[in-house]
């Protein structure tokens, strides 16, 4: 028979500086270590308010079951070695009501593999996922929080590298306009086209830091009309307006005050598109 955690005192030699004691482990921790879980229960609980109704194995949650947390929110799948591993829907407990947070593949208590992501106001993830962060292909849902009355949506649909658009993608905005090409840490970054709402009308070239730098403008143009150039030179003021001005007939890509904007889409805030300025095409 075990000997109570209170009798179970270790002393140890410590040399010149005497003996060290260790500290027994808490009482509940001793009864937890000797129930020895073994298949199936129905509630097990902690002095923390957390519940656990499924399967154990060696005294760790492993196969399937649901855990609810003290503050009420809710996990519900699988489980390996005492961590969510498996397929799985995590919850969150609004008022009287639960709130679907993720669902699909978790690996040692991440999010991992495949899954769908629940945002504020209709805003979705769908993709890939690793070590809780998007990762791979995925395409997201962001809402339009500029635009007043009936819901609008951006959608991105391309790669992702530790929770940032990187690589190729495909962003359609609410407004009609669609940008292909490269980002970089969740910027427009590379070789790229910006096609405009009227489907007439698009820029095609080189971006860096989310702003079109050198490459063709066209607009309405008729069949053999040459295209226009667009350089954006930093030193010269002069030359900038001019091109400005020849390029400038519409407003053109949206863009986000770099201050404010929400560099992380696995927070769902109002901050991401809520601050909107003209291209650097315009003055």
């Amino acid at each position: 028979m075990e000997a109570s955690p209170k009798l179970s005192t270790i002393l140890e030699a410590g040399g010149d500086h005497g003996k060290l004691e260790e500290l027994p482990e808490p009482y509940t921790h001793y009864l937890d270590r000797i129930s020895c879980k073994e298949g199936y229960r129905a509630g097990v609980y902690w002095t923390s308010g957390d519940h656990y109704c499924g399967e154990w194995h060696e005294n760790k949650r492993h196969g399937k079951g649901m855990h609810t947390y003290q503050n009420g929110n809710r996990y519900e799948g699988e489980w390996k070695n005492g961590k969510k591993d498996g397929h799985g829907t995590f919850w969150i407990k609004s008022g009287r009501y639960y709130i679907r947070k993720y669902k699909g593949k978790w690996k040692e208590n991440q999010y991992g593999g495949n899954g769908t992501y629940f945002g504020l106001g209709g805003e979705l993830y769908v993709g890939e996922w690793e070590r809780g962060k998007r990762h791979g292909m995925g395409e997201q849902t962001y809402r339009d929080w500029s635009h007043k009355g009936e819901a609008k949506y951006h959608m991105y649909h391309g790669r992702w590298a530790n929770g940032k658009r990187e690589g190729q993608g495909h962003l359609a905005m609410s407004n009609g306009n669609v940008f292909q090409g490269e980002f970089k840490n969740d910027w427009k970054e590379g070789m790229g086209v910006f096609y405009f709402k009227d489907k007439q009308s698009k820029y095609e070239g080189l971006w860096r830091n989310d702003s079109a730098v050198s490459g063709l403008y066209s607009r309405n143009m008729k069949l053999g009309q040459p295209e226009l150039p667009f350089v954006m030179v930093p030193s010269c003021e002069g030359l900038n307006k001019q091109c400005l001005k020849l390029a400038a007939s519409q407003p053109l890509p949206q863009r986000y005050d770099k201050t404010t904007r929400r560099t992380d889409p696995a927070l769902c805030t109002r901050k991401f598109y809520n601050v909107l300025y003209k291209s650097p095409l315009l003055d």
